[in-house]
């Protein structure tokens, strides 16, 4: 009987789940199934945390690189929403395991890309998404109906408040702390009734050695802020007023969950549970009514920055905004201008980054943009393949790509003496994944070499069309700037945030730098293998040496 090289998939998503080890379950049962099969384990693929409900998981990912080899002949899973929670994931995965004719066994059955077998993963995932959506919709409605008969249902972390939870006989409530309901109203009596702001109120809180809910000495201006419009304390505490939602923004390769956001849920679906009240509805209004007021006066809309929302702080890593000093426009680090809302900084972390005229760093970004960035022979210049700066010509290219498939060939050959010896048991388990994991290493970097050169490749044939590409786009930019007036500051803001990602400043007694992080779409004609933008660099406004790296970036410094 031929004994099949196989691996197996394994994943749990919770760290509930993570720490009761039912990953380990999972690989004994696998691991079983390969042994009774008569097959060999070559390697394992374990994704231990992730979430179902996302397609970018370290482990599967690599073992979809690894399909495209022969690394193995049989894939275990140990059932299908292993593979993915969502049905069209489970098929991607499932057509291209097909695609490479990689045998699957799922549930410890065959899979055979064949309507009968393909109609039974669809009604398993289906059933499983079936399942965990309505355990999902049962919990909730049942949070839902709780609240509605005046049960505390949420997760009862409450400043000003102790959390009764439900028992047998008693329904979840809330009884005034008597303590924190002290500091409830002092926020809210002296936000009312005097001129203090609310870094006034930190301020006070902190001179009173007060602490906050968690146990720390310092107050941010967000949790103030919370408090004070917080209708909880006059009595009207809200269940169902939000929702999660999959963000888009800012997703995390390799994150353990689906990226969520919280958005409010349209009023109507609130649910009031009446608790004590701490102070007055009155004191609520006229808090709110000063809030508006203060807001009003504190936001400046007469004046916008040209690198608004730009702005890095190099040191810290926070943002800069744009602020007035006596007629003239800075950018301030937030993180340095917080500092000043405590009394005690001492145990803070200070931002040693001062601050800048704005009139200074936007005319070094446009001077960039304009004078540097946007000129095709700047732009060709830092491009390797159009410079061929390393002699590299189709001819070496290609004597290239043969020498690495003799070695991938050599390799290949290597692993099969390999195995031989262990099915000869001349080698230990032990030994033997040891050397094919090495020998594995080494193919996929060869394979990676493989692909950078026939990219070089098919660049060096489209060369004409790139530079004609990179004229063209730089021509267009610069006219389209021409055509702002110099008094339109929103078309000004709009052209440079086409180019500009990120400035990020360092301005101390030890350095004073400006790092411009940018677009620069340098695609041409129809080519695919040019990335569709790259990214620059330019140190204190000024050009230098630069080089193409495998991030797709341009990196300039002096």
């Amino acid at each position: 009987m031929y004994m099949k090289k196989a691996v197996y998939y394994a994943r749990v998503s919770t760290s509930l789940q993570e720490n009761e080890g039912t990953i380990e379950s999972q690989k004994n049962e696998l691991i079983r199934q390969i042994k009774k099969d008569g097959n060999i384990l070559v390697k394992e693929y374990i994704d231990n945390g992730w979430s179902g409900g996302r397609l970018d998981r370290p482990a599967l990912d690599e073992l979809r690189g690894d399909l495209k080899t022969d690394q193995f002949d049989v894939v275990y899973f140990l059932d299908s929403d292993r593979i993915a929670r969502d049905i069209s994931y489970q098929n991607i995965i499932i057509a291209e395991l097909l695609k490479y004719q990689k045998e699957i066994i799922i549930k410890g059955k065959n899979y055979i890309n064949n309507p009968e077998n393909k109609f039974n993963l669809n009604v398993m995932g289906a059933v499983n998404e079936y399942e965990k959506a309505r355990i999902t919709e049962r919990f909730t409605r049942g949070r839902r109906e709780q609240a509605r008969q005046g049960h505390i249902v949420d997760s009862g972390t409450l400043f000003g408040y102790d959390h009764h939870k439900k028992t047998d006989n008693k329904r979840g409530y809330y009884t005034i702390n008597e303590e924190h309901a002290k500091v409830i109203k002092l926020i809210y009596g002296t936000y009312a009734n005097t001129s203090v702001s609310i870094t006034g109120l930190i301020k006070i809180l902190e001179d009173k050695k007060i602490k906050t809910a968690t146990g720390k000495t310092y107050w941010k201006s967000s949790v103030i802020r919370r408090i004070l419009t917080n209708t909880s304390y006059f009595g009207n505490h809200y269940f169902n007023q939000t929702e999660k939602f999959e963000s888009k923004n800012g997703v995390i390769k390799y994150a353990k969950s689906v990226k969520t956001s919280t958005r409010f849920k349209d009023q109507s679906e609130w649910i009031l549970v009446p608790i004590p009240p701490i102070i007055s509805q009155e004191l609520f209004d006229i808090v709110q009514n000063k809030l508006k007021r203060n807001g009003k006066l504190l936001r400046n809309t007469s004046y916008r920055y040209l690198l608004g929302g730009l702005v890095k702080c190099g040191v810290c890593n926070h943002t800069y905004s744009g602020c007035m000093s006596k007629g003239v426009q800075y950018y301030r680090c937030n993180h340095r201008e917080k500092l000043y809302q405590h009394n005690n900084t001492e145990d803070l972390v200070k931002c040693k980054n001062q601050s800048i005229k704005s009139e200074v760093v936007d005319e070094v970004v446009s001077n960039v943009v304009l004078e540097k960035v946007l000129q095709p022979k700047i732009i060709k210049r830092y491009i390797d393949i159009l410079n061929n700066s390393k002699g590299e010509n189709l001819r070496g290219l290609n004597s290239e790509l043969v020498g690495i498939g003799k070695q991938i060939v050599s390799l290949e050959e290597k692993k099969k003496r390999i195995l031989d010896l262990y099915s000869e048991s001349h080698v230990s388990k032990e030994d033997y994944i040891a050397k094919i994991n090495e020998i594995d290493a080494k193919c996929s970097d060869l394979i990676l070499d493989k692909q950078e050169i026939n990219k070089k490749i098919a660049l060096l044939g489209k060369i004409k069309d790139i530079r004609i590409g990179i004229g063209d786009f730089c021509k267009m930019a610069r006219r389209n700037y021409k055509k702002i007036d110099k008094s339109d500051k929103v078309g000004k803001i709009g052209f440079i945030n086409n180019f500009i990602e990120e400035v990020s400043i360092i301005k101390n007694e030890v350095e004073k730098k400006l790092i411009i992080r940018g677009f620069l779409p340098v695609s041409a004609g129809d080519s695919g293998q040019l990335p569709q933008y790259c990214t620059s660099h330019a140190r204190g406004g000024m050009m230098g040496r630069a080089k193409w790296s495998q991030g797709n970036q341009w990196l300039i410094s002096r």
